[in-house]
């Protein structure tokens, strides 16, 4: 019998739960579901949503509503504890518009646990510099959304840095927790650190000289082993 594959990035999304005050949980785009089964066996009550219903594979063990997260949710306001949007704001054509909905059957001081591959790991900046394409975005949009075999809302649409999700959650009154991955891979490329290093710190200093932004924040997080080498870039928000 094969071994089973360990679940590396699912381990590490409900290790963010072991120490919460049991509560509602709302995994939403749930997949086939692995994620809300195990937050209800650790006590949660969860709700489980996707478009695809055939997908999901606790109907008689988890609480399942179809919705569209890119649409209007039917949950009244402050509804949930936590939200889970795992691997899904890759897909969005309309993230800010998602993520205010989800903050708003979110209760206050209510968290959201959301994920997306991580492009600035050094894995995917090489793949950048020879392909011109990240880590998981290397399939062409416009032919694969052609693709009879697939469905539209798998496509990979939007490759989000760090950065550009951290200002995502900000502009929706979201407080970063906490950054966290799933597995490191590429851990060979770690001669190029001091080149980066260094690199981020020439940059942070010239912006101190000619007045510009102060970079010490943002360098500190993208050097960190997380970004580096971690497969998944995870964030836990608070509202």
């Amino acid at each position: 019998m094969a071994k089973k594959k360990r679940n590396h990035f699912l381990e590490r999304v409900l290790s963010l739960f072991e120490n919460e005050k049991r509560g509602k949980v709302l995994d939403i785009g749930c997949g086939e579901g692995n994620c809300a089964y195990n937050l209800q066996q650790m006590g949660f009550d969860v709700l489980a949503g996707d478009m695809d219903v055939a997908r999901f594979r606790y109907k008689d063990k988890v609480k399942f509503q179809k919705c569209n997260v890119a649409e209007a949710l039917p949950f009244k306001d402050g509804n949930f504890d936590f939200i889970v949007l795992a691997e899904v704001v890759e897909h969005l054509t309309n993230p800010y518009d998602v993520i205010k909905e989800l903050c708003r059957v979110l209760k206050p001081g209510g968290k959201l646990i959301i994920s997306t591959p991580n492009i600035l790991n050094l894995k995917s900046r090489i793949r950048f510099l020879i392909e011109g394409c990240w880590e998981y975005f290397r399939e062409v949009p416009l032919e694969h959304s052609r693709n009879p075999k697939e469905v539209i809302w798998n496509l990979h649409l939007m490759p989000w840095r760090y950065h550009e999700l951290e200002y995502l959650l900000h502009y929706n009154s979201l407080r970063i927790e906490g950054v966290y991955t799933s597995k490191y891979e590429g851990l060979w490329l770690g001669f190029l650190f001091p080149v980066i290093y260094l690199q981020l710190k020439a940059k942070e200093r010239r912006a101190k000289r000619t007045g510009g932004i102060d970079f010490d924040r943002i360098n500190n997080i993208v050097l960190s082993k997380d970004m580096l080498f971690g497969e998944h870039l995870i964030l836990k928000a608070a509202k």
